[in-house]
C-alpha cells in the first residue's frame, strides 16, 4: 500500500463512516491485507469510544464495515464474510443481466435470428477475457448487419439491379432501402440521419474487428450501433406500410381511440379516449 493509497483511503472511510453516524475515530489503521483470491482487500480496524469496527475494501470490492462487538471477531472473519457477500453479488448480476438491446423492438419474425445473434454477443461482454472477445463482438456485428442486408434484399426483390449493387455492399443497401421507405421531402432529414447511423455501425464494427487495442465500451458501443440500425428500418419498414397515415384525434392529436358503429353501415364514429372528442369518419363502399 503506497502512502498516496493510504492516505486517500483513510479519508473515503471516515466519510463513508460518517454517513453511517460514526464520526471522531480514536484509532485507524489496516490489520490486515489478503490476496489469496487474486486480488488486494485490506482490512482495517477502526475503533470509537464506545465501538470497535471492521472496515473492508480493495480493488474491485465495495467498501463495507462490520462490528467487531457482536459478529466478526477478526479481520479473517470480516474478510471472509464480505467477500463472500461480494461474490454472491457478482454472481446475481451476471445471471440478471441484461443490455440496452432488450429496450429495443427487435421482434419482426425474419429478424428474429439477428436478434438471438446479437443478444448472445451482448450476454458475451461479461466474459471478455482479450482483445480477441471484443474483436469477436465487432464480428458479430458485421456478420448481423451482412445477414440485414439479405433480409433487405429479399423484401426488395430489385433493389440490387435498380442501384448496380452487390449483395455484400451494406452500406450501399442500405442507403437504397432507406431511401424507398422514408420518401418524399418532408423525410429528408430522416434519410439522412438514417444513413449516417447506418454507416457508423458498419465502420465501428470493422474498426473492432481489425483492432486489437479496443475495449469494453468499444465493444458496447459496437452493439448499440448494430441493434439501434436493425431498429431502425423495422421502424422505418413500419412507416412504408402506411403508419404515418394512422387515424389521429383531430382535436388533441392523441393515438388512442376507439371506434362506434352508426345506423348507417358507411358512417362510424371515432371517440378519442383522451379528450373524448368524437367525429364520424366516411368508409368508402364495397365495390
Amino acid at each position: 500500500m503506497t502512502p498516496d493509497y493510504r492516505i486517500e483511503t483513510e479519508k473515503q472511510i471516515t466519510e463513508y463512516l460518517k454517513g453511517n453516524d460514526l464520526e471522531t475515530i480514536k484509532y485507524m489503521q489496516v490489520e490486515q491485507t489478503f490476496d489469496d483470491l487474486g486480488v488486494e482487500i485490506n482490512v482495517w480496524n477502526v475503533k470509537f469510544a464506545d465501538s470497535s469496527w471492521w472496515v473492508v475494501e480493495g480493488e474491485g470490492a465495495p467498501m463495507n464495515l462490520y462490528s467487531q462487538d457482536a459478529n466478526y471477531f477478526s479481520a479473517d472473519e470480516a474478510y471472509s464474510f464480505h467477500m463472500g457477500i461480494t461474490q454472491r453479488l457478482q454472481a446475481k448480476h451476471h445471471q440478471g443481466f441484461k443490455h440496452i438491446i432488450d429496450e429495443l423492438p427487435l421482434d419482426i419474425d425474419h429478424i428474429k435470428s439477428i436478434s438471438r445473434r446479437l443478444n448472445l454477443a451482448s450476454q458475451e461482454l461479461n466474459n471478455v477475457n482479450g482483445p480477441e472477445d471484443i474483436q469477436s463482438i465487432g464480428l458479430t456485428c458485421r456478420e448481423s448487419l451482412i445477414e440485414l442486408a439479405g433480409v433487405l434484399v429479399n423484401d426488395n426483390a430489385t433493389v440490387l439491379t435498380d442501384n448496380d449493387l452487390k449483395a455484400s455492399d451494406f452500406k450501399g443497401i442500405s442507403n437504397a432501402v432507406i431511401a424507398i421507405y422514408a420518401q418524399g421531402s418532408s423525410n429528408a432529414k430522416l434519410r439522412k440521419r438514417c444513413r449516417a447511423i447506418s454507416e457508423a455501425a458498419w465502420d465501428h464494427s470493422s474498426e473492432i474487428v481489425h483492432s486489437p487495442n479496443r475495449n469494453i465500451p468499444d465493444a458496447k458501443i459496437c452493439l448499440l450501433f448494430t441493434c439501434s440500425v436493425v431498429s431502425i428500418f423495422q421502424n422505418l419498414y413500419l412507416k412504408h406500410l402506411g403508419f404515418d397515415s394512422e387515424p389521429k384525434c383531430s382535436e388533441c392529436k392523441s393515438l388512442d381511440y376507439k371506434f362506434h358503429g352508426t345506423d348507417n353501415e358507411l358512417v362510424i364514429v371515432m371517440q378519442c379516449n383522451a379528450c373524448g372528442h368524437e367525429e364520424a369518419v366516411q368508409l368508402e363502399p364495397e365495390q
